[in-house]
């Protein structure tokens, strides 16, 4: 008898306690949710203002034009080093901006945020003394420039290599067109000419990564399948070697520049 009752009492006790342990489950609060991070908002960066806006319709930028810088004077395509560091000495010291070709392309077209007294530095051809003279000269006077590059002559007859065309596009000189063969494009065929334009701008832009836009017509010569073929290769301006100040209303692929010769004075050839 003793022994039933212990054994009922036994399971009575376990009764219990699993009531108490049911009721205790029943009794734990719900877990709060956790709540989910707020994407936050990305603030769309503004263009820093760096200069002006102006009517493109009046807005003229001089467009400088070089070729070999270099103390053998034999023909007008030559300008001594002394010379080009006293032009460049002078831009600085009267307040003008050297701008990149890339930069004129917007300015031309719409007038906004033109710096003061702007001025684009271009060479033609890609000398290696643009390298070895005209280049420390620009990094002397903090300047940037633009060179029409022979795609087919980097690396051979006095042209500068891949290296140095490489280590002046890091610096912020861009590399811009001046086709593969250097022909007379307005002799070519419309396919012919589109070939030259487009391998020069694939060439160019493998070496640097960065976007060609712009292409300077060998020996100024072009036609109207020139600017067609310009346009279709994918170019936003075309320079060619007339006397002039670049303003939209020139035609974007038929833009003039100024033709700088040994002896001039850098006052007189951009005023």
């Amino acid at each position: 008898m003793k022994k039933i009752l212990r054994i009922g009492f036994a399971v009575l006790c376990c009764l219990v306690v699993s009531a108490c342990g049911g009721q205790n489950e029943a009794n734990k609060p719900e877990p709060t949710p956790a709540k989910k991070p707020v994407p936050a908002t990305k603030q769309e960066e503004k263009p820093v203002k760096t200069g002006t806006d102006v009517n493109p319709e009046t807005l003229q930028i001089p467009v400088l034009m070089y070729h070999s810088i270099n103390t053998n004077v034999k023909n007008n395509l030559i300008t001594p080093p002394n010379e080009f560091d006293a032009q460049m000495k002078w831009l600085v010291d009267n307040g003008y901006h050297a701008i990149t070709l890339s930069e004129l392309d917007l300015m031309l077209i719409t007038g906004k945020n033109v710096p003061d007294k702007p001025v684009v530095i271009t060479f033609d051809d890609g000398y290696q003394d643009n390298y070895t003279n005209a280049y420390p000269i620009l990094k002397k006077y903090g300047l940037k420039a633009n060179i029409f590059v022979i795609t087919d002559k980097i690396a051979k007859n006095n042209h500068f290599d891949e290296a140095a065309l490489k280590e002046m596009s890091k610096y912020g000189i861009e590399m811009e067109s001046h086709t593969v063969h250097h022909q007379e494009l307005n002799t070519l065929s419309y396919d012919d000419q589109v070939k030259e334009l487009k391998e020069s701008k694939a060439v160019l832009e493998h070496l640097t990564g960065k976007t060609v836009n712009s292409i300077c017509y060998p020996v100024g010569r072009y036609n109207e399948n020139t600017k067609r073929a310009a346009e279709a290769t994918g170019y936003k301006m075309g320079f060619t070697t007339e006397a002039g100040k670049a303003n939209k209303n020139d035609g974007m692929y038929t833009l003039p520049r100024v033709r700088m010769v040994p002896g001039m004075q850098m006052k007189s050839a951009i005023q």
